[in-house]
């Protein structure tokens, strides 16, 4: 171990370092506007598919001859327009989710379902934290918060204005306020396998469990999104488990391609959003916008996002509803 102690840059200073590494800067005061609104830190994990490497494969303080700043730059802006791209998908995703969550449960459970305990999983040990876990105090918490902080909104203030009991708004009133993360943990924390299963049935999954799995995916892949870090070449921290898909009413990957496929890539995770999409918008124009995006950043190379080969010629991807959706 030893102590840092490297100072920092000027913004000219950093162009430098890039010339002197073999980047080819056509335009310095672009260059500099550039760095002086995205910093270098953030730049340079767009610059190591252009660096290059030793024997090994270790990334090498020396950019591959002819590459120039637009190179490393377009790979930034298309990373930008992914996040724009999958954040509109999961925004479609989570207000379906909301939506059937409130739809089914109430119809089964009554207009306030989510303040009655016994519908949810009793407290349990959180073997990471070693402390309890209370999903229902938890859901309850968040409600509380959400509503103070949008008792201005029309529809809260004339609850509280016209009702006294139940003191808090119905489930399509309280349970709109909630965040994904909630949504996602009431779905896997209700207590009956049938609400957690009919809830995926609506998504077109019959296993509840990766369903659920699934949702907490898209939560974490949200929360990317939401505070603009790296999309493009990651390696999820969380892992979508593998669906071999029965449903004839929708797409998806054939057998094989599901157990090959690298779950924590981002390449599995844009298909099972694809696949969610079938349910909720099936007219989603997804696939072009993506397929679209990647024809104006030919920089891109999909090795960096877990694609397979000639991925663009299977029906999940070229949209052909009437080909083979389970394949052996």
């Amino acid at each position: 171990m030893k102590t840092y102690n490297k100072p920092p840059k000027t913004f000219d200073e950093q162009i430098q370092i890039l010339e002197n590494r073999g980047l080819v800067i056509n335009d310095r005061t672009r260059t500099k506007r550039h760095l002086s609104n995205v910093s270098y830190y953030r730049m340079s994990a767009y610059m190591l598919p252009f660096k290059k490497r030793d024997n090994l494969g270790k990334p090498l303080d020396e950019f591959v001859e002819g590459t120039t700043w637009d190179d490393v730059y377009n790979l930034y802006k298309f990373d930008r327009k992914l996040r724009l791209l999958v954040f509109d998908a999961i925004e479609r995703i989570e207000i379906a989710l909301r939506t059937q969550v409130i739809y089914q449960l109430s119809h089964k459970y009554g207009s306030h379902w989510q303040d009655q305990n016994a519908l949810f999983m009793p407290p349990r040990l959180n073997t990471k934290t070693g402390k309890s876990y209370d999903v229902f105090a938890d859901v309850q918490n968040h409600i509380n918060d959400q509503l103070n902080a949008n008792k201005r909104a029309v529809f809260i203030e004339h609850y509280m204005n016209t009702y006294d009991n139940p003191p808090t708004p119905p489930s399509w009133m309280s349970v709109e306020l909630l965040y994904f993360s909630e949504l996602s943990k009431i779905c896997q924390n209700l207590k009956s396998r049938k609400d957690r299963t009919d809830i995926a049935a609506a998504f077109g999954i019959a296993d509840e469990t990766v369903f659920c799995s699934w949702l907490h995916t898209l939560n974490y892949l949200r929360n990317i999104c939401a505070h603009h870090a790296r999309l493009w070449n990651i390696e999820l921290d969380v892992n979508p488990k593998k669906y071999i898909n029965k449903n004839q009413n929708y797409i998806w990957l054939s057998n094989a391609e599901v157990q090959s496929a690298q779950t924590r890539r981002l390449y599995y995770s844009l298909c099972l959003i694809l696949y969610l999409l079938q349910s909720v918008n099936p007219n989603t124009k997804f696939r072009e916008h993506f397929k679209k995006l990647l024809a104006d950043y030919p920089v891109v190379k999909l090795g960096y996002l877990g694609f397979p080969e000639d991925w663009d010629k299977h029906p999940l991807w070229a949209g052909k509803k009437n080909s083979c959706i389970i394949q052996k």
